[in-house]
């Protein structure tokens, strides 16, 4: 009976950090939206250092739950620049979880808060963090015949002119990688072939 107990007990090792995040998301929304409605009437790069701040908290509280409490083994290896300096992250969308190993590589260089993602259109409906997403830099893409890439091009070119240190996360195949079929890791390698 104790073992039985230890066990249901160790596979709900996942619900404190479930609650701890959802529960501090809304706080954290409010005091992103007072801070939004404050800065105003200040020049946009005060707005910009304040929600970078803000996000970097949040995105290490939830890095530390990953990192720390999940029991996960992260493995990092090779160089990361001395200096701060924009970032493209390309990769393939292998697991739900892909984006944190972004924030592992910002926050090693002390740029959390300029983590930027190119998100698929449907993350915009998520309560709370969607529309924040989209305030904090991110852009959303349709990932059919309806992408408006005039919009998206518009949006990147606003935060370079900004001059906003970012890394840009983008999984360009929009979807995770399924080993089960076959015929869409055929056509990636096909055309990526093609492509060069």
């Amino acid at each position: 009976m104790l073992l039985s107990l230890v066990l249901h007990t160790y596979s709900m090792r996942y619900v404190l950090p479930a609650a701890v995040m959802m529960g501090t998301a809304p706080t954290y929304v409010l005091a992103w939206g007072a801070w939004r409605l404050l800065s105003a009437l200040l020049p946009a790069r005060f707005y910009r250092e304040v929600d970078d701040r803000l996000y970097t908290i949040y995105q290490s509280m939830v890095l530390f739950f990953f990192e720390n409490y999940t029991g996960v083994q992260v493995v990092i290896y090779g160089d990361l620049p001395k200096n701060k300096e924009n970032v493209i992250y390309l990769s393939n969308h292998q697991c739900t979880v892909d984006w944190i190993i972004a924030d592992m590589l910002a926050i090693r260089q002390n740029a959390l808060g300029h983590v930027r993602y190119v998100l698929k259109d449907g993350l915009k409906w998520l309560p709370l963090y969607g529309w924040y997403f989209s305030q904090h830099g991110g852009v959303y893409v349709k990932r059919s015949a309806k992408f408006n890439e005039k919009e998206m091009r518009e949006k990147l070119r606003a935060q370079m002119k900004a001059e906003t240190p970012m890394y840009l996360v983008i999984f360009p195949e929009g979807t995770r990688y399924n080993p089960e079929i076959p015929k869409v890791i055929a056509d990636s390698q096909s055309f990526a072939e093609k492509e060069g």
